[in-house]
């Protein structure tokens, strides 16, 4: 018996023994998750393993889960694709997964397996340390396909004490997407770190850099994805781990979409080897259709024989791929490798393309070192060409091109447009616009020309505009082609043009303002042989779209327009031509210009707005600005002085007084007043330039922080349910008048300029947002096109200083939730009440801001016969539509069935976001 007993003790530990060598032989890892339809959304999940051949284990089994609650168990004999010896005692293990998602979603793919390989030196017991890896995928059908990053640089170099360690995943994208790199820690399960895990550029493993300077280092290049450790210490096995980010450009910004986190083992050791060097190619541009030919040239300080190799997206990707020769063979020190590139236009992409290069040295003894170095080449895409530029009728203009050489890969041509040439030439590398173009049109490419008729306004005539065209190409690579040459058209002058609006006398009721305008010059005078006359139009707001009213009829070209409210409006006009009661066309509308203060640390900043067909940023031309400080009263020209000559071309329409141009500082208590006269002109030799036209005159004082007070708002209606009497069911254009009323007592600045309305639809404590902006004479708003009926608004006041009132009392208005359902309905196909569903008729009984309903209804035994919640099912219908039958899509028989339902409703007030009904339903057969 004691025989027995000791032999079972043996075997044991035998067992155990023989469990701990088994359990020793992960080194690093990785998760790359492909797609591999476009339809399902079936993805290549392929885990790749480095493991310590020291071991006498088989990689695997460990278990996968999906992200989505599914864990399964590698199979090591169904799922490995590939074994293949790296040497240095590593080996690499690939396992491919196919797994079908269910639906849209973030998933993180986890990987975990026993055991890491023993003795790293930087965590606690690695021996008996699962080894645990992880990737997302953002699976979305507005991103389009997701694959992961792909991985091409193994993670088995080996480095030396003292000596700087380098290391580069090769990382690429499939889909195109930005990488970035960070660092992370060595899990051994999900958010779980390995035990007491410790940098190696810590005091405990490195003392100083390879340059013998202090402190060491471990850091990873957010963007090239080096990993470098400057410099290791101690000799010994280390582990460290760093995630890839992807990220995809939506709608103008970055969004991370996936990432994959490395594993890896760093093994030290010591050697008197020297890293070989590498002497790369500058860094490259070049248009797609160019072949690149460079030569990459190593060495080894040692003489030792190199091998140079190369990663990255050129040589990974499918169509027309880079190459390299001699590949991955050692040579003689010093050695170079051939790099070719066809590139095509399918590589064109908004990033670089980064081509890892590693050299290694094959010393006598001891390890192998490496040096990896990061090489960018761009491909851009060629310009388009613009084949004519042609005017047409209306004032448009229309523009051709030829088909574009990249029309294949691109997505859409630009249409750019400024007012006069700007003949740069871009410089090299340089893609899309510069500044100064304004996009007036978009194409598909299987489109070669574009009219431009300026939102069917036509274009100003008199003017010379200048077109540009840019190539575009698809998420997520993107990318923009080099800028057209530039091709400039002058309008004809065929109908009056307007060269003066001119504020010649600033008040709230006797305002003037001076209007001038020429003949038709260019009009066809076989056609029109005159004479002429011309009808002034007048309207309110720099785009003319209020109180238009025709105020005169003259044959006359100028017009002093009066008793206008210069102070707190602008003006627009226009002037119709017509030859007897004959109407033949119309110039461009023109404002005046509106000039606004701001008080900014105790000086004035101005600044003017204005809608106008000719050109008032020309460089030769200086606007004015003029200031009165000793009667603001006294608006007469004699009493202002001018203080500044703005250069706008390269200022803005924006001048900043602070006594600077006169050395005397203003004065906290003094009001100044302003006007500006801006200058511009026609690109038509017949009028005399600059065409010259001053502001309202505006007052402020630097220390002027008196706010107004608080205007008084009301909701004026309508009322919810009346208003939607007489809506059809599915109505969502809703509509509020506002009013309100100024507080001007003597406590607050009764000098206003505007009033600002705010608006939440989340409540009151929700957030406010400014909608729009009225001017001080207003004193009621209707809001238009509201998808929902609740809301909140407050209001506030606005000086002339620019000062912002406190904000008014919220008023708030909710919807009016309606639901009803009827009690009996007849299946019987005639086409009349057919289902039972919630009125559709007649519109006061219609459903009303319903989010969701749930409804189960049972027979008279209480046996549930039919269920619904519109929440999940797939059209979110609220309207229910039962047809009679049993869950099995049985008829039912006619008679009385019971129901439960609950009605959730978008509502502010809580005793309106939930009804509950109960009811019978006859079927009648």
């Amino acid at each position: 018996m004691k025989i027995r007993y000791l032999l079972l003790f043996t075997i044991s530990i035998l067992i155990a023994s023989l469990s701990k060598v088994s359990a020793t032989h992960i080194r690093a890892g990785e998760i790359i998750a492909e797609r591999v339809s476009t339809q399902a959304l079936t993805y290549r999940i392929t885990v790749v393993g480095y493991t310590d051949t020291r071991s006498n284990v088989i990689f695997g089994p460990g278990t996968i889960n999906f992200g989505d609650g599914r864990e399964v168990t590698l199979n090591t004999e169904s799922d490995i694709v590939l074994v293949e010896p790296l040497g240095n005692q590593i080996e690499k293990n690939t396992f491919v997964v196919t797994y079908t998602f269910q639906g849209p979603g973030e998933y993180t793919i986890r990987f975990k397996e026993f055991n890491r390989n023993d003795n790293t030196l930087n965590m606690d017991n690695s021996v008996d340390t699962p080894f645990y890896v992880e990737t997302m995928i953002r699976i979305d059908p507005f991103l389009g396909v997701n694959n992961s990053p792909v991985l091409t640089i193994p993670p088995v170099d080996n480095g030396g004490v003292n000596i700087r360690y380098i290391h580069n995943p090769g990382a690429y994208d499939p889909d195109g997407d930005s990488l970035a790199y960070s660092l992370d820690v060595p899990k051994q399960d999900f958010q779980r770190a390995v035990n007491n895990y410790r940098d190696p550029d810590s005091s405990e493993f490195s003392f100083n850099r390879e340059d013998g300077g202090t402190p060491p280092f471990l850091t990873l290049d957010p963007l090239t994805g080096d990993l470098i450790w400057d410099a290791p210490g101690i000799a010994g096995q280390y582990n460290v781990a760093f995630r890839i980010e992807e990220y995809r450009k939506i709608d103008g910004e970055f969004r991370l979409i996936g990432y994959v986190v490395r594993d890896m083992q760093i093994i030290i050791e010591n050697t008197n080897n020297q890293r070989p060097e590498l002497l790369l190619p500058d860094d490259l541009c070049v248009i797609a259709g160019t072949n690149i030919e460079e030569i990459i040239q190593g060495s080894d300080p040692d003489g030792d024989p190199i091998k140079i190799e190369v990663f990255g997206d050129p040589i990974e990707i499918t169509s027309s791929p880079a190459s390299y020769s001699p590949e991955s063979v050692f040579q003689d020190s010093p050695g170079i490798v051939n790099f070719n590139w066809q590139t095509v236009c399918s590589h064109i992409r908004e990033r670089e393309y980064q081509v890892r290069v590693r050299i290694t040295d094959q010393p006598s003894s001891g390890p192998a070192l490496v040096d990896i170095r990061t090489w960018n080449i761009k491909v851009i895409a060629p310009p388009p060409v613009i084949n004519s530029l042609e005017q047409q009728q209306g004032r448009s203009v229309e523009i051709n091109w030829d088909p574009y050489s990249c029309g294949n890969s691109a997505e859409t041509m630009q249409v750019w447009r400024r007012l006069n040439s700007d003949p740069y030439e871009p410089d090299s590398c340089e893609t899309g616009i510069r500044a100064g173009y304004e996009l007036v049109g978009t194409t598909d490419m299987s489109t070669f020309n574009f009219l431009d008729n300026n939102d069917l306004n036509g274009l100003s005539p008199g003017n010379t505009y200048c077109y540009r065209l840019v190539a575009a190409f698809p998420s997520p690579r993107l990318g923009e082609s080099i800028v057209s040459e530039e091709i400039c058209v002058t309008i004809d002058v065929d109908v009056p043009l307007i060269t003066n609006v001119s504020i010649e006398e600033t008040d709230s009721e006797t305002g003037q303002i001076f209007i001038k305008w020429t003949p038709p010059y260019d009009i066809d005078s076989e056609q029109f042989p005159g004479p002429f006359t011309y009808e002034l139009i007048r309207s309110v707001g720099f785009m003319g779209n209020q109180d238009r009213e025709s105020i005169l009829t003259t044959s006359d070209t100028l017009f002093t327009d009066t008793n206008l409210n210069t102070e707190n409006l602008v003006y627009n006009y226009r002037v119709i031509l017509k030859e007897g009661n004959t109407t033949i066309d119309s110039s461009s509308m023109a404002s005046s210009v509106r000039l606004e203060p701001v008080i900014i640390n105790e000086a004035i900043e101005l600044n003017w707005e204005f809608n106008v067909p000719w050109n008032n940023s020309v460089s030769e031309f200086t606007h004015e600005v003029y200031r009165n400080r000793t009667d603001p009263a006294a608006q007469d020209a004699d009493n202002f002085t001018l203080i500044a000559e703005v250069d706008v071309t390269t200022s803005g329409f924006t001048y900043f007084d602070d006594g600077s141009h006169n050395g005397v500082p203003l004065q906290r208590e003094i009001e100044y007043c302003y006007y500006v006269v801006t200058k511009g002109s026609y690109n038509v030799d017949l009028l005399t330039y600059p065409l010259e036209n001053k502001s309202q005159i505006i007052c402020a004082r630097p220390d002027d922080n008196r706010l107004p007070c608080p205007p008084i708002l009301t909701f004026e209606g309508p009322e919810c349910a009346e208003f939607l009497s007489d809506k059809s069911c599915g109505f969502n254009s809703f509509v509020h008048d506002l009013s309100w009323e100024g507080d001007f007592t003597g406590e607050c600045d009764d000098e206003l300029s505007s009033y600002r309305l705010y608006f939440s639809e989340d409540g009151e404590e929700g957030e406010f947002t400014l909608i729009e902006t009225y001017s001080a004479i207003n004193s009621n708003a209707r809001i238009t096109n509201l998808p929902t009926y609740k809301g909140c608004y407050y209001i506030t006041a606005v000086d002339r200083s620019g000062n912002e009132s406190e904000p008014s009392n919220i008023v708030c208005v909710d919807n009016c939730p309606y639901y009803e359902l009827p009690n009996a309905f007849t299946p019987n196909g005639d086409g009349a009440n057919d289902t039972f569903m919630a009125f559709d008729n007649p519109f006061s009984k219609c459903p009303r801001f319903v989010e969701g309903v749930e409804i189960f209804i049972v027979n008279r035994w209480g046996v549930e016969v039919f269920s619904y919640n519109s929440l999940t099912a797939n059209e979110n219908d609220i309207f229910i539509r039962w047809d009679g039958t049993d869950k099995n899509g049985n008829e039912l028989p006619a008679g009385t069935y019971f129901y439960n339902a609950v009605v959730r409703f978008d509502a502010f007030a809580p005793e309106l976001q939930e009804q509950k009904l109960k009811g019978t339903i006859q079927i009648i057969r």
